[in-house]
């Protein structure tokens, strides 16, 4: 049927010119090539992003709930802690505000995009302020962050021995039990950080805790390491603004 097809069609078009050719496809097959053309085009597309240029993937992905700041000092904040990544061609760390801005459209899809994030595992951890960790726990949002420690324990003792007593033992109403406070260390206290120092970052009151269903535990502590990192070689403790 195929063959029949193109014989046919060649015996029509072979007496003509090529202009007549030229208008003869276009009128009749004009359809078929702009679907071609656009399938070839969703093709290049995925080989592109696929195999040839993928996007970079999240090696963590850190939602902001501290103070009100600019995006900038988070986008270079996501920049410095992508030390910790072996493959920064492939993977990166980044971290977004979820600050509510007032505007009831703007904030419920923000609300949503971090939920939705939540639910299939894409945000790893969440860094606020000491209100916001506990409403956080209060949620089931958050979890203990003692496995984080262990890790940081095994790459910086040093670093842990200060760390640990400023990890703070929260009492919070669980979600699942609204009658019995639970106590538990829920977030590690980034005050006197240099990075966020560095940056513009006030610490005093910021936390890091770890998402419900993240087990990011290795790399957060690596990324802990980073923030502190010449911490013990200053003589004074930054955060003080």
């Amino acid at each position: 049927m195929i063959r029949n097809f193109f014989k046919t069609e060649w015996a029509k078009l072979k007496p003509m010119n090529f202009t007549d050719k030229r208008q003869y496809i276009w009128e009749y097959y004009k359809l078929h090539i702009i679907v071609f053309f656009i399938a070839l085009g969703a093709i290049a597309y995925m080989i592109n992003t696929m195999i040839l240029n993928p996007p970079k993937r999240d090696y963590i992905y850190i939602a902001w709930q501290g103070v009100i700041i600019h995006s900038d000092p988070l986008e270079e904040l996501g920049r410095e802690l992508s030390v910790i990544i072996e493959d920064e061609d492939r993977y990166q760390v980044t971290i977004r505000s979820y600050l509510l801005t007032g505007d009831a459209q703007m904030d419920q899809a923000l609300i949503t995009r971090f939920f939705a994030m939540m639910h299939v595992g894409d945000v790893h951890a969440m860094i606020g302020t000491s209100v916001s960790m506990i409403n956080a726990a209060e949620d089931s949002i958050t979890k203990s962050v003692h496995e984080v420690l262990a890790y940081v324990r095994t790459l910086d003792p040093e670093l842990y021995e200060y760390l640990a007593p400023r990890a703070p033992i929260m009492v919070f109403f669980a979600e699942d039990d609204t009658d019995t406070p639970t106590m538990d260390t829920m977030a590690i206290s980034l005050h006197g950080s240099p990075l966020l120092y560095e940056l513009g970052i006030p610490s005093e009151d910021l936390y890091l805790g770890i998402i419900a269903n993240s087990e990011h535990y290795y790399e957060l502590a690596k990324a802990l390491v980073v923030m502190f990192e010449g911490f013990f070689e200053q003589e004074d403790v930054p955060g003080e603004y």
